[in-house]
């Protein structure tokens, strides 16, 4: 049960609904958790030392580059338990985790104890077993996980990991440069996906602040054929092809944002599509008029008011810094980090109560599948004794086939387009709906 995100108390329902004999007690059941997390470490620690020397066959160093993340048991910064993870760039599996807890259910029963020599003897004793690890808050828990991660990487796999990816929180790079330990300074490597999305927020605000405000052509800032929900997302896309596809070479990058914000300026009075690419296959339809002849005759259809333009240039200015955008050479991401998170709730789900060795197992299953694919369950099986029988070894090469073949479906650009359209229509579809209702809540 605990391999599809259930626990003893799930298991009992189950057995009552299909007329089964209860399951273990409480005390089985807790003996079972302790083999379970005993296999599962096993298994999660070797599929990272082989992932680790994996990168470091790929790169031909032991300097590597990896992307980190931390994830919570609970949204906001009260969660009790916290889960950090480093992956390799270059093979996107995991290297290393670190789990992180603040809370410890034999600690609250101490508390109790009155006699103060009691609590010290029972404290002693206590220290062996405790299930709490950190103090602090819980977005510290990030921080100090990645610290833990970094210090243990050369006794652990002989490796340093020299090139940092992580997102805008500053707060992680900064102490892992302050404890420097590797006494070689270490290189923040900005997530595109991460610098995309300031875009987008950037704009927002912008579009909140100037709410009931007017612009120097006495009109609103947002508002129809001005700047929608609609147009920020089209721009935050945008801003990020921009990047990606430029990856390589930062003045290109740059050029090509400052291409996104003049052909958006552009009208038929005052043509500013110099930035633009040229060519037949360019994506600016006034280029592509150039090389048919026909740009004389040209009408912009999708032009944003010159006032509009103005009043987001600064945001643009901001995000097309050169400083910026050499972090952002090489076009990485976080994106499997963020795929390890969501892997590690359905294992243990955000809306039940667990405790760190629950948290635990979640994630070593969750590392285990990761870089194997289903097989890690019947790896994980025979760490535990249990001979896979046909039909489980059947189960667990269809479910690779199926993960991998819709994988390949969703890469395809195709499939990706025909998704972007599908969300851009909805969100052009509720901005119409806004506008028609007018203001329905506000508090």
């Amino acid at each position: 049960m605990r391999c599809i995100g259930k626990g003893l108390t799930e298991s009992r329902t189950f057995c009552g609904i299909m007329d089964l004999p209860p399951p273990v007690t409480q005390k089985s059941y807790d003996k079972i958790l302790s083999h379970m997390h005993a296999a599962t470490r096993n298994i999660a620690e070797n599929s990272m030392k082989i992932a680790a020397d994996e990168e470091i066959k790929m790169t031909g160093s032991s300097d590597l580059t990896v992307s980190g993340d931390g994830t919570w048991k609970t949204r906001g910064h009260s969660s009790r338990f916290g889960v950090t993870s480093i992956i390799g760039g270059e093979t996107g599996k995991i290297i290393d985790r670190y789990v992180s807890s603040s809370y410890c259910k034999g600690c609250e029963t101490g508390k109790n104890i009155s006699s103060k020599e009691s609590y010290l003897k029972w404290k002693m004793e206590h220290n062996k077993v405790c299930n709490k690890n950190h103090s602090g808050s819980s977005a510290q828990m990030e921080v100090n996980g990645m610290l833990s991660m970094f210090s243990r990487s050369e006794e652990k796999y002989g490796v340093r990991y020299v090139n940092y990816i992580g997102d805008g929180d500053c707060k992680t790079f900064l102490a892992l440069t302050k404890d420097n330990p590797y006494n070689v300074p270490i290189s923040k490597i900005e997530c595109v996906g991460h610098i995309q999305k300031r875009m987008g927020a950037r704009l927002r605000k912008l579009k909140q602040e100037f709410r009931g405000k007017k612009l120097y052509d006495k009109k609103p800032l947002s508002g129809k054929g001005r700047l929608t929900d609609v147009l920020i997302d089209q721009l935050t896309t945008y801003y990020g092809n921009a990047i990606r596809k430029h990856s390589d070479n930062y003045h290109d990058m740059q050029k090509a944002i400052w291409a996104i914000w003049y052909h958006k300026r552009s009208n038929d009075n005052e043509v500013t599509h110099d930035f633009c690419p040229d060519g037949v296959d360019s994506w600016c339809a006034y280029k592509r008029a150039v090389v048919n002849g026909t740009n004389e005759n040209f009408k912009h259809t999708n032009s944003v008011p010159v006032a509009v333009m103005d009043a987001i240039k600064p945001i643009f200015k901001d995000l097309s810094h050169p400083d910026l955008l050499k972090r952002c050479i090489g076009g990485r991401t976080q994106n499997v980090n963020e795929s390890l998170n969501s892997l590690i709730w359905t294992f243990c789900p955000k809306t039940t109560n667990n405790s760190r060795k629950i948290v635990e197992i979640s994630t070593n299953l969750a590392v285990a599948n990761f870089n194997d694919g289903k097989r890690a369950t019947l790896f994980i099986m025979k760490e535990l004794e249990c001979i896979p029988g046909a039909n489980c070894v059947a189960f667990a090469k269809e479910a690779n086939r199926l993960r991998i073949k819709f994988a390949l479906k969703r890469a395809q650009d195709n499939t990706l387009e025909a998704r972007i359209t599908k969300r851009r229509e909805k969100k052009e579809a509720d901005e119409l709906h806004k506008q028609n209702e007018g203001v329905v809540y506000a508090s």
